[in-house]
């Protein structure tokens, strides 16, 4: 369904699909930036959020071990916890799944029905 064939690729899309709404979108360059910074930082309406992207290349299944790297999700979670907020949009073949940072995933395994799954683009920015 989701024909991105890597992260960057969704990335472009996400981006050019908040733009279009209206949203403050902008990357963040990796490579010169701190060790766990999300790819993305938007306000949406007044409310600030960082986006970690993951594509992942097979269909969703219920526990997935998400691809962070070693102080990812411990700097996701220390954003949560200081009252920002700060997710997870995860690109798999048949759906995407926003994953959020208030709890720890041990060995980054999510349940993913504890998560909201979405088909479209349009429905991750609604």
């Amino acid at each position: 369904m989701f024909s991105y064939k890597n992260e960057a690729a969704f990335s472009k899309a996400l981006v050019t699909t908040m733009r279009n709404k209206g949203i403050f979108v902008q990357r963040i360059e990796s490579g010169t930036t701190g060790k766990g910074i999300p790819d993305i930082y938007a306000i949406v309406g007044r409310t600030p959020i960082w986006i970690e992207l993951k594509r992942v290349r097979r269909s969703k299944t219920r526990y997935e071990v998400i691809p962070w790297r070693p102080g990812q999700q411990a700097w996701l979670n220390d954003v949560v916890a200081r009252g920002q907020q700060a997710i997870t949009l995860c690109c798999f073949n048949d759906c995407i799944v926003k994953i959020r940072h208030d709890i720890i995933y041990k060995q980054n395994v999510v349940d993913t029905l504890c998560c909201d799954t979405f088909y479209t683009l349009r429905e991750v920015i609604s």
